[in-house]
């Protein structure tokens, strides 16, 4: 910053500069000129004043070139442009580092993940072989019930990480402590490996917090990252959520910050430890104590500006022998409604599939409310369209199917009576979801529709699709399909 601010004061002095030359020239010779009209010098030896009143106006506009430059070097003129610009920049260089990091961490986790979904897959190739093999056997019932859990657990992988890497700004929520760690916890024992022992301690009471359920991930990962790093032969990480009261001057809480109840996470390594010294840099960034190549030096760093975007704030307590305790605090949240889990996550992967989905999905549960609506399926995929034709259609659906945007428009122009639901996938060959849902409303102004896209919503976004749109993420179930359509068309 230090080498772009000498940069724009050596332009700006080599504006006024030249500025100056030319002024003084110019008033110089103006002046010279208005005494010879006056009759104060005649035309014999006017050498002499013309130089004397340039040199004048020459060390006038050098003294106000010194002067400008000693305002410019207390920083009391910067042009507001030059600064918005640098301002810009340095956002945009704040948000690239957070991306890598997240990036980064992802990439640490594929090998693992690899090894995770190879055992998935052999658990749903082998179960439906079985089944395939021998449809009456007895354990039928029971291996068709290894191969959901096995895609459950499959989905529940894929979904963290598409919205651990996507790029979105930052968007809190409010978001239950317990909850979260319950959910990294898997991410977490993959990331750090098997010599690492990784203990985790809930809240005894629901622990409710306003954060972005996102970046808090990230900085459990990077606090993870860099306890294992402090355990190269192994050891243990304790990560517990606490309820804290915090007064002002408690735990180097920023002054900015209200006193009163926090929510507390602690991470503890018991690895080597941090040194008076050391501890004061931490949260620098660029500043790393590891080997060249092994650190950037940025964890830390984001940690610290991750909590800070989140009302937040962050410390640190540590002696060299004794391990490391960061300690990341959050304002309590009064408003007890985990908006984030309820919506978007699984239900608990060991559970068993949801009782009440087999009445959802009974042909004969009161359900004749969809017995006379009409559905438009538009998805590119034979297999999910079959799939969700057969859910729709034993529910007393009629359903017209389309293999991609414009076969959907030419059905929809060619059915006789009222489409009451344009149930499309996003992203298909030729015409999109987003474009088939307008010529759809033109045709049928009542019209619901509902996407079904396996995108997180930032894409969702740029292929046109509203931000209040109905929307039902792949991979799904047949349950949550008839009870996403009945919500629609109830």
């Amino acid at each position: 910053m230090g080498v772009q601010n000498n940069r724009l004061k050596g332009k700006i002095l080599l504006i006024l500069f030249i500025a100056s030359i030319g002024s003084s020239i110019i008033t110089g010779g103006f002046l010279v000129f208005l005494l010879k009209m006056n009759g104060i010098i005649g035309e014999v030896g006017t050498t002499l004043p013309m130089a004397f009143a340039i040199g004048v106006y020459l060390l006038s506009g050098l003294f106000i070139l010194v002067l400008l430059n000693i305002l410019l070097g207390k920083n009391i003129i910067m042009p507001a442009v030059e600064r918005q610009m640098l301002e810009n920049e340095r956002a945009m260089l704040s948000e690239q580092l957070h991306h890598s990091q997240k990036m980064e961490a992802v990439g640490r986790l594929a090998g693992s993940i690899a090894h995770d979904f190879n055992n998935l897959l052999t658990i749903i190739d082998g179960y439906s072989s079985l089944i395939v093999a021998d449809p009456t056997s007895a354990e039928v019932g029971q291996n068709a019930k290894e191969v959901i859990d096995a895609a459950r657990k499959a989905s529940f992988i894929t979904r963290k990480l598409l919205s651990f890497s996507q790029k979105e700004k930052t968007e809190p929520v409010t978001l239950d402590l317990n909850s979260m760690l319950q959910d990294t916890d898997k991410m977490l024992t993959r990331l750090i490996g098997e010599r690492i022992t990784l203990v985790t301690k809930s809240s005894a009471e629901p622990l409710y917090v306003k954060a972005d359920p996102v970046q808090m991930g990230q900085v459990l990962m990077n606090l993870a990252v860099n306890a294992r790093d402090a355990m190269p032969n192994g050891g243990r990480i304790t990560i517990k959520v606490g309820h804290r009261q915090i007064e002002n001057g408690d735990c180097n809480k920023p002054d900015k910050l209200a006193a009163g109840p926090f929510a507390e996470i602690s991470v503890q390594d018991s690895g080597t430890g941090i040194d008076e010294a050391t501890r004061d840099k931490i949260f620098e960034p660029f500043f790393t104590t590891k080997p060249s190549g092994k650190g950037t030096g940025l964890g830390l760093s984001i940690v610290k500006s991750i909590m800070k975007e989140n009302n937040g704030f962050i410390n640190v307590a540590s002696k060299p022998g004794s391990g490391t305790t960061f300690f990341l605090y959050l304002p309590v949240c009064s408003l007890a409604d985990d908006s984030y889990h309820r919506d978007r996550l699984e239900p608990e992967l060991s559970a068993p599939p949801a009782a009440e989905s087999k009445p959802v999905l009974d042909k004969e549960a009161p359900g004749g409310e969809g017995a006379s609506a009409t559905i438009l399926l538009v998805e590119d995929d034979p297999m999910i369209r079959t799939l969700v034709a057969q859910t729709l259609e034993l529910q007393g659906y009629t359903v017209l199917l389309a293999e991609e945007g414009w076969e959907g428009v030419k059905v929809a122009r060619q059915y006789k009576g009222t489409i009451d639901l344009l149930f499309t996938d996003v992203v298909m060959p030729g015409l999109g979801g987003a474009e088939l849902a307008i010529a759809a409303k033109e045709l049928y102004p009542q019209i619901e529709v509902l996407f079904m896209s396996g995108y997180s919503r930032s894409q969702l976004n740029e292929e046109g699709v509203p931000p209040d749109a109905a929307v039902l993420e792949k991979p799904f179930t047949p349950d949550k399909v008839v009870a996403k359509v009945r919500q629609l068309i109830a």
